[in-house]
């Protein structure tokens, strides 16, 4: 508000009356005035562009808000109620979000704070290929640039250089460089249980690579159906990628 306003503004709080422009009749208000600023009002206060007495009148109750980065436990929050705000918008169903994202996100420093994360939502949701919104569709200034974990581009890496014949040297020089990757990872993070992380991530590839569709996921996989089922329950998987 420029200075002219914020004495206006004053005069309103101060009297609880107003006049119209053109009008000569004040007018008897009764209002609760919540205020919101990103500048630093005291500072703002010493260099004479905004009014002390305007800024006490208004600094009754006052809430302060910490960056995003400084309250990590509300992305989660938020990011739910953003899938739900664009969903409503489009009359759509809510888009799911694995924990690899939400975790990704929680990382992030956010420095556009709520606005940002906000931003990022949409974007993702808008590049989505399937119902479940994946590392690969965040932007690439979130941690993993925007692609895959680790753990994803070591399986993927490996899984690309396959072919559907007999594994050739160089395939299976591949496969020990992601074994030895993942055996120092577990070295790193006594928390890492390699063989259900690998199985579990296989099971989301698999999932994703066939929209959801359990029968050609297993055919991928290898593994029954009732097998695929079973690994889907126990690794919890059903709700990242909304599987019915």
């Amino acid at each position: 508000m420029s200075l002219a306003t914020q004495t206006r503004i004053l005069r309103v709080l101060q009297s609880g009356t107003f006049e119209r422009v053109g009008g000569n009749q004040p007018i008897k208000v009764d209002v609760r005035v919540i205020a919101a600023t990103n500048k630093p009002l005291e500072h703002a206060v010493s260099v004479k562009q905004f009014r002390e007495d305007l800024f006490y009148r208004l600094n009754v109750v006052r809430i302060q808000i910490p960056p995003l980065r400084e309250r990590r436990e509300d992305i989660r929050l938020l990011v739910n109620y953003f899938l739900k705000k664009f969903a409503e918008g489009q009359s759509q169903r809510p888009r799911s979000i694995s924990p690899e994202v939400l975790r990704a996100l929680e990382q992030y420093h956010w420095p556009g704070n709520v606005r940002e994360l906000e931003n990022v939502i949409q974007r993702a949701i808008v590049v989505a290929k399937g119902d479940a919104i994946l590392l690969s569709e965040l932007p690439p200034q979130i941690p993993g640039n925007g692609g895959r974990t680790g753990l994803q581009s070591e399986l993927s890496r490996s899984g690309s250089a396959a072919s559907t014949g007999p594994v050739t040297v160089d395939e299976a020089a591949d496969m020990a460089a992601v074994s030895r990757t993942l055996f120092r990872w577990a070295r790193q993070d006594s928390q890492l249980k390699v063989i259900p992380a690998v199985e579990r991530q296989l099971i989301i590839e698999a999932l994703a690579e066939t929209k959801g569709n359990q029968v050609q996921a297993a055919k991928l996989l290898g593994i029954t159906r009732a097998t695929l089922r079973k690994r889907v329950e126990k690794f919890n998987i059903r709700q990242e990628l909304s599987i019915q």
